[in-house]
């Protein structure tokens, strides 16, 4: 996708380039009378207007005397055939892509009240997903309460209503999990009759001090069998802290760069809703190259939305089947302990429920750095902002690099890829 739109674009820079320069050269040496009046501002303004009706609507309407002919005669068959032929692809792609959006909106609405007013949030935008925003991909499987708090104090936290299927698979996991810690436990006494027996008929004393080491392992799995819920919960409220509190700096941060007499820091728009607001008009109202430009925009931006729905449907998923088999993962505690005195399992357990947890605040941190800059900026160039999301993965995987932080079950938002199996 990322080489078929910068071929693209080089094409259409390559065209402008040739065609452009080429006229206006060729007018330059026939008619060197011409030449000067396009230095004083006249020709130059008229060959302008015509230009941008090639590239709005394929056509000129001016009438135009023998010399201005020469120019427009080589954008009209060049830029009003790639801009018409343009402009029919962007507007069959973007009834697709369209029908997309709205199929990601009609999964993820959220209902949040602010300051005692009620709000649908329809459209699916990246700040709702790395906020918390987004009801369907709440992890906090402890609490299946019908709503729930992002960011703190009367003026900025938001009372989001709760997803009922993200509830539905909250209690499915929460069944799941009071079986396998029945399992484990019918499973320890197994192991706990196992090193007794061994500790009876072991006459070596090293032996003797082997099954030692493994019941004081074996009575920490029990430990932390019961103990797992409050560490699993620790974790994920520690991680809501931390993306309330990058809530209230970005509500902050916007109040500071906002004009309060225009909008509130609630009610202002982001970058996401202005991009997809002003390519949803344009699509009715502009053609040719311009309608080109303004859907790429629209792809990139909807690309990255993707991208990250499928990090984070798959990251509620994965936690969920983290906390399943936690306690079949402490049981093996002890077991694995005594071959070389390290649990791989529960580490490695360990370290991926962290990440997945935790990434969700990193993303925030990432968004209040990068996108809120692009947010200033959506207006007047929307493709630099876009560049700006496209950025947010190297960003990640810098961060994770430097932390020495991987999950083997959450790739980064640079390696995902749906369409493509795993190997």
């Amino acid at each position: 996708m990322k080489k078929i739109i910068s071929i693209m674009l080089v094409m259409l820079l390559l065209f402008n380039f040739i065609f452009c320069n080429g006229a206006y050269a060729k007018e330059a040496e026939g008619t060197p009378s011409r030449a000067e009046e396009a230095l004083k501002g006249e020709s130059a303004s008229q060959s302008n207007t015509a230009t941008a009706e090639i590239i709005e609507e394929g056509t000129v309407s001016r009438v135009q005397n023998s010399s201005e002919k020469v120019v427009t005669s080589a954008l009209s068959y060049g830029a009003s055939i790639v801009g018409v032929v343009t402009g029919i692809l962007a507007r069959i792609i973007n009834v697709i892509v369209l029908q997309i959006d709205v199929i990601l909106a009609q999964l993820t609405y959220a209902e949040e009240s602010v300051n005692g007013e009620s709000k649908t949030l329809y459209w699916l935008t990246i700040e709702r997903m790395v906020f918390n925003r987004v009801p369907l991909f709440n992890i906090n499987y402890f609490d299946t309460n019908t709503e729930y708090v992002v960011g703190a104090g009367d003026s900025k936290a938001i009372t989001v209503t709760a997803d009922p299927s993200n509830n539905i698979v909250k209690g499915a996991i929460a069944n799941v999990f009071y079986i396998s810690r029945t399992i484990a436990l019918a499973i320890g006494l197994l192991v706990l009759i196992y090193i007794g027996i061994r500790m009876a008929i072991s006459t070596v004393a090293l032996e003797q001090a082997k099954y030692k080491k493994m019941l004081i392992s074996w009575v920490e799995s029990i430990i932390l069998i019961f103990f797992m819920l409050y560490i699993m919960s620790f974790t994920i409220r520690f991680g809501e802290l931390l993306t309330s509190a990058f809530y209230n700096l970005e509500q902050q941060v916007i109040s500071l760069v906002s004009d309060p007499e225009e909008t509130s820091s609630n009610t202002k728009a982001t970058f996401e809703e202005t991009i997809r607001s002003q390519t949803l008009n344009y699509t009715f109202s502009l053609s040719g190259l311009k309608l080109t430009f303004w859907s790429i925009v629209y792809w990139l931006l909807l690309l990255m939305e993707f991208k990250f729905f499928w990090t984070y449907i798959k990251r509620f998923l994965m936690v969920g089947f983290l906390i399943a088999i936690s306690p079949l993962i402490t049981i093996t505690y002890s077991i694995d302990k005594a071959g070389d005195g390290r649990a791989q399992a529960f580490s490695i357990w360990m370290k991926e429920f962290i990440t997945n947890v935790l990434i969700q605040p990193l993303h925030a941190l990432i968004y209040i750095i990068f996108v809120l800059t692009a947010n200033n900026i959506a207006e007047e160039a929307p493709i630099i902002a876009v560049a700006f999301f496209l950025a947010m993965g190297t960003v990640e995987k810098m961060v994770k690099v430097i932390f020495n932080v991987s999950a083997s079950t959450l790739k980064g938002l640079n390696e995902i890829n749906p369409l493509r199996r795993g190997r």
